[in-house]
């Protein structure tokens, strides 16, 4: 599995009148916990991009579990729990403090510039293996230490 966490501030413009954060805003949260962990591993949505790759979500679900409120400072988690094929599955949950308060997923897929889908270019694929071995060894050593 790899996974990162994001901060995020709840700010007043993502709260209603009674400055609780307003249900759309979770997804870009998402993406900001997303795109921490493609950069994490070397795969930026730019350098994707500029090569001729697009991710368009596909599928988006969220379950709010407590509020969020103007000026939270938000723990935003993705995860990934396979390396992809054609489509890729990210699991969020946000929590405050120690608190879990929105879980989630997306899913995408990998498509060309003609709106194609395609399998991950290489790099992609290289990627992701190479973190997954890395997360499975760390997890490894952590295993063993006492």
């Amino acid at each position: 599995m790899l996974s990162t966490t994001a901060e995020v501030r709840v700010r007043y413009s993502e709260t209603d009148a009674m400055a609780v954060a307003y249900h759309a805003n979770y997804l870009p949260w998402f993406e900001v916990a997303r795109t921490a962990l493609f950069n994490e591993i070397g795969l930026s949505y730019k350098k994707l991009d500029d090569a001729g790759f697009l991710l368009p979500v596909l599928e988006a679900g969220l379950r709010y579990l407590a509020p969020a409120r103007y000026d939270d400072v938000l723990a935003v988690t993705a995860s990934v729990l396979e390396i992809p094929r054609v489509r890729i599955r990210v699991d969020y949950e946000i929590r405050l403090d120690e608190k879990v308060i929105t879980t989630g997923h997306t899913v995408h897929a990998f498509m060309n510039r003609t709106g194609q889908a395609i399998k991950p270019p290489k790099e992609v694929i290289a990627g992701f293996q190479l973190a997954f071995a890395k997360s499975a060894a760390v997890a490894a050593t952590t295993a063993t230490q006492p």
